[in-house]
């Protein structure tokens, strides 16, 4: 080697530190790593879903909501318990008779009343209570549902990303050792004169930017699979289960109805405007005559020869002013209100979907066409490379280069595959969907 080569390599020799052949992993690298343990249980996604909403506090707190909605919503709109009264009695006795407990005690007592009373609920009001606390119910159930339905979400964006990740660190392994021994091949052209040093020291910057990647992706996994271990509770080191994702066979229009099905909003809306027609209904119903309580009541006075007598009470509400003419006016439009908020949280649905599903299919199309070219190309590579190393076609360098264009090919597949997956979940989640069965039939 000549001296200008000395000189470069004694300059670039402290940035890089080529790795031993044998194995990628021998490179040692700072912070955490991930050693996939084969004996732990390959959970499958439904079970780390299952498992995240156990592992939830906020979902455990939904859920206590949602149940304590529940029983206000069963003690809704009852009748009023009655009312046993006790009126008009004297304390005369005392000054009559020493003791309180003697035989003449009765003959002692001036007047007592005991009455029952009971009061009418007003007309429409037990409904409007009750449809009140059902809407207030389903408030909570709308924030329980889709909570859920968005940690599933998460979840299997999770398993995505962790799947990823894992793919990335291999290929990045591959992918340095494949630059490192490409170090060594353009060391011995370089010395025999097929390439330049320039070619050289550009193969080590290219290995430096392996390693460089290498790290980053070792990190990335670290972090991606720390992300599902707080999650769902599971070991960092658990294995995952690799699945096809599933491609959606429904028309758009399909799609929105099931989210006009699924969606919890859709049924709050309709609580609501129910509960705007009874406040409605309950305002008219004030204008008409009701009957407000009714008592009976046993009077016994002992000053008027011991004289008993039996009476019943009502009252009657007469609505001689028009009060509530402006309550009845602005329940007509709440109702109005209410409908239009109903139609707008379906086309608001629609729109949702309508853009999930746009994403979803340019993604699909996107996959679909590289995966198709995407595999050809690898074949075609691993055809030169085995055609190369058999009958020596290519130049040693060369033939390392299509083994890097096929590890960036796959790397490109990989990141186009979580793409796709990311689009799959949140089309699931804007149709309100849990699962890939439903729209996938």
């Amino acid at each position: 080697m000549n001296r200008r080569f000395v000189i470069i390599l004694a300059v670039l020799l402290p940035f890089y530190c080529i790795a031993d052949d044998s194995d990628a992993d021998d490179i040692i690298l700072p912070g955490e790593r991930i050693t996939i343990d084969s004996t732990l249980k390959v959970p499958s996604e439904s079970e780390l879903i299952e498992m995240a909403i156990q592992y939830s506090r906020k979902m455990q707190n939904l859920n206590t909501n949602v149940e304590i909605a529940g029983y206000r919503l069963k003690s809704s709109g009852k009748w009023d318990n009655p009312e046993i009264r006790i009126r008009d009695f004297s304390t005369d006795y005392l000054s009559k008779s020493d003791d309180p407990l003697a035989e003449n005690f009765p003959n002692n007592i001036d007047e007592l009343s005991i009455g029952f009373r009971f009061r009418f609920p007003g007309l429409g009001e037990l409904r409007e209570e009750k449809q009140e606390a059902t809407v207030k119910l389903w408030d909570r159930k709308v924030e329980e549902i889709r909570y859920r339905q968005a940690l599933t979400a998460r979840v299997r964006q999770d398993c995505a990303d962790v799947m990823r990740r894992d793919q990335l660190v291999a290929l990045a392994a591959r992918k340095m050792k494949l630059e490192d021994e490409r170090i060594g091949i353009v060391e011995q052209m370089v010395q025999i004169g097929r390439r330049s040093v320039v070619y050289f020291t550009k193969a080590k910057m290219w290995h430096a930017e392996s390693m460089n990647d290498y790290a980053r992706a070792i990190q990335n996994q670290v972090q991606a699979r720390r992300k599902l271990a707080k999650r769902t509770g599971i070991d960092i080191n658990t294995p995952l289960e690799k699945f096809d994702l599933p491609e959606v066979t429904l028309e758009l229009d399909a799609l929105i109805d099931i989210a006009y099905q699924n969606r919890p909003e859709i049924s709050l809306e309709e609580q609501k405007v129910e509960l705007a027609v009874k406040q409605n209904k309950y305002e008219r119903l004030q204008a008409l005559p009701r009957i407000s309580f009714i008592e009976y009541n046993y009077h016994l006075d002992d000053r008027i020869n011991k004289a008993d007598w039996r009476e019943l009470r009502m009252g009657i509400d007469i609505p001689l002013f028009d009060w509530n003419i402006g309550d009845i006016k602005a329940t007509n439009l709440a109702v109005k209100k209410k409908e239009d908020a109903y139609e707008a949280i379906r086309e608001t649905i629609a729109n949702e979907v309508r853009t999930a599903y746009i994403v979803y299919q340019d993604l699909l199309l996107d996959w679909k066409n590289f995966n198709r070219e995407a595999n050809n190309i690898i074949s075609e590579a691993e055809m030169v490379v085995r055609n190369a190393h058999q009958h020596q076609t290519l130049l040693p360098d060369e033939v390392l280069e299509m083994e890097l264009t096929i590890v960036d090919t796959q790397r490109l597949l990989a990141q186009k595959r979580q793409d796709l997956a990311f689009a799959l979940i949140d089309l699931c989640y804007t149709l309100g969907l849990e699962d890939y069965g439903t729209f996938t039939k």
